[in-house]
């Protein structure tokens, strides 16, 4: 079905507006009949009105061109794929439930309106995947470079935060690690990734259904997605919840490319500090999961693996690795980065 958008004045800014809409429109759904969104997208703000109980759960997350991604590695289509999976994989990481999502996009003007087409197609291919509704935005001309800005809303009666790990927790993480950063490592080497690794970069899945299902079963204490590697994305849970964490590097659930090397310094650098996974790490009760791992798998194909714990103290420590320092993960402001 063709998606007309809004009514609006005519010209270049309009075009490029309506191609989005019209993008995002043909592939984005409602799944959530929970919520009520009473002003959808045509005005100069939408509303919705959160299930009875909930509290309204906000998130932002930018993409900048040159930093988050480079025209000569993908599509539009992704870029603007990964732009709003990025944003929802917040959501995750709360065990919200999605609503609708808002795109601010700073384009360079000879980005034309297919540009604009393709971008909404890949935000609405993610929206409509996690049951949300694209409900606006801004678009503005940039010098350069491109930049979008996704902001996710979603609801949630008890969200989870990174507060609540306790001592004795056991910390468990989904998926496999190292593949996104694994791809990334390839293209800025001028190399063409793995499969596998280039799907895990482009086409990242944020864990909503997942955080949902675990939500209802075990009792989730806290919870991060894991965007700037495990290392750092740990140490942030940490320092919430005033306790000490231990990964066990030996644990952790390696991506296929990482096969062969994953135990080098290399591989265990990818592992670690590699970042772009958008997992979830999560703390649960010692024993909680005891049954919960092959219902799991079943519901999701998809793996849950116990790679540590928390207890008394402060700080992250990684057992078993060969190299004894940290790496650091993703820090935008780091010097020498």
């Amino acid at each position: 079905m063709n998606f007309t958008g809004p009514a609006l004045a005519e010209g270049p800014e309009t075009a490029r507006i309506r191609a989005f809409l019209d993008g995002a429109g043909a592939k984005s759904r409602r799944a959530d009949p929970a919520a009520t969104v009473t002003l959808p997208v045509g005005d100069d703000a939408a509303a919705f009105r959160p299930p009875d109980g909930a509290q309204v759960v906000v998130s932002c997350d930018a993409s900048v061109e040159g930093v988050h991604f480079r025209r000569e590695w993908m599509t539009w289509e992704t870029i603007g794929y990964r732009a709003a999976a990025s944003a929802l994989s917040d959501l995750a990481a709360m065990a919200a439930t999605p609503v609708g999502l808002v795109v601010a996009a700073a384009l360079p003007p000879e980005l034309d309106v297919e540009i604009a087409a393709a971008l909404g197609r890949g935000v609405g291919e993610i929206a409509g995947r996690a049951g949300a509704e694209v409900l606006g935005g801004d678009l503005v001309a940039s010098p350069g470079p491109a930049f979008l800005d996704v902001t996710v809303l979603g609801h949630a009666t008890a969200p989870a935060t990174r507060r609540g790990v306790r001592p004795g927790d056991e910390l468990w993480v989904t998926g496999e690690l190292g593949g996104a950063a694994a791809a990334l490592r390839d293209l800025e080497r001028g190399l063409e990734p793995d499969p596998g690794a280039r799907r895990a970069f482009e086409r990242p899945c944020p864990r909503i259904e997942e955080a949902l299902w675990l939500r209802d079963r075990v009792g989730i204490h806290a919870a991060i997605d894991l965007s700037d590697g495990m290392a750092r994305d740990a140490q942030h849970l940490a320092a919430a919840s005033g306790v000490a964490l231990e990964i066990e590097a030996d644990r952790l659930p390696a991506a296929p490319a990482l096969d062969g090397f994953r135990q080098a310094p290399a591989g265990e650098r990818l592992l670690l500090a590699g970042g772009e996974d958008y997992e979830l790490l999560f703390a649960v009760p010692a024993g909680a999961m005891h049954g919960t791992e092959r219902a799991f798998a079943d519901a999701f194909h998809l793996p849950l693996t116990r790679v540590g714990s928390a207890r008394e103290g402060r700080g992250l420590t990684v057992t078993g690795r060969s190299d004894p320092a940290l790496p650091a993960g993703f820090d935008h402001f780091e010097v020498g980065r």
